[in-house]
């Protein structure tokens, strides 16, 4: 993995935790994740008004369509995850079981095989998640974190593949768009709150985040590269503690450090 697609990857880290805990403050409104991911779609296709040109649009379509649906479901769950779930919990078992199936899913379709190292990150990966995920009140939320870590999944191994026919800026711009139309019926339905006004700077964060990884999907194989942005939860962990006065247990802690460990050893 070259040294420019780890920094990619890491800060594009950063930058997903961010808005994600700009969403959990936000109780995980719709209007507010809606909000967001329009206004990213905006300044993405402002941005991207001289690239529409470079894109395979034969080749693009069936990524495009497949993506901006499995963004829609993972908007709205994701909101539905933050109403009840605080963001080191939530984040971290959905983002592990996003990178748990993206591994399976390059293994049985990409033909990238996993050795016995790997299989003992999987293994971490696992037993962090347990540990995390504690007893719940609700089972329920945990069905539902489960659901985002398949469309994280999904949206992971389609994305990768999708870039390669558009300029990356191009390609989020789009699905963004795609994602934030399928969702309107449903979040203009939605509760208004103060928070709102600030949706559009984490929704620049959010494109800057996405658009940083895949650009590091470009310069390096799928699994190292999503991967290193599983390092993400560790991030989760310490902003919810500092910004949203969340306490995970001990043993949360060392959950989340177990995953963190786990996606680093599987790049």
């Amino acid at each position: 993995m070259s040294h420019a697609a780890l920094l990619l990857a890491l800060g594009s880290a950063v930058l997903h935790v961010l808005w994600n805990a700009a969403a959990r403050q936000e109780s995980g409104r719709l209007r507010f994740m809606w909000l967001l991911a329009g206004s990213s779609a905006v300044l993405a296709l402002i941005l991207s008004l001289g690239l529409w040109r470079d894109a395979d649009w034969q080749g693009l379509w069936p990524y495009l369509l497949a993506t901006s649906i499995v963004h829609a479901f993972y908007f709205t769950s994701l909101a539905a995850a933050y109403r009840t779930g605080e963001l080191h919990w939530a984040y971290t078992l959905s983002r592990a079981g996003g990178v748990l199936l993206a591994s399976l899913a390059a293994l049985l379709l990409l033909g990238q095989n996993q050795g016995p190292l790997n299989w003992v990150a999987i293994t971490l990966v696992l037993g962090g998640s347990v540990l995390v995920s504690g007893r719940p009140e609700r089972p329920k939320d945990l069905l539902r974190v489960a659901w985002i870590g398949l469309l994280i999944a999904a949206y992971t191994f389609v994305d990768s593949r999708g870039v390669q026919h558009a300029p990356p800026l191009l390609y989020i711009a789009l699905l963004y768009t795609g994602a934030t139309v399928l969702t309107a019926p449903f979040a203009l339905r939605a509760q208004p709150g103060p928070g709102d006004r600030l949706a559009p700077l984490f929704g620049a964060l959010s494109l800057a985040s996405y658009l940083m990884l895949l650009y590091a999907y470009r310069l390096g194989p799928l699994a190292p590269t999503i991967a290193m942005r599983q390092t993400a939860p560790l991030f989760a962990a310490v902003l919810g503690y500092l910004r949203l006065r969340e306490r995970p247990t001990p043993l949360a802690w060392a959950g989340t450090a177990l995953v963190v460990v786990g996606a680093v050893l599987l790049a």
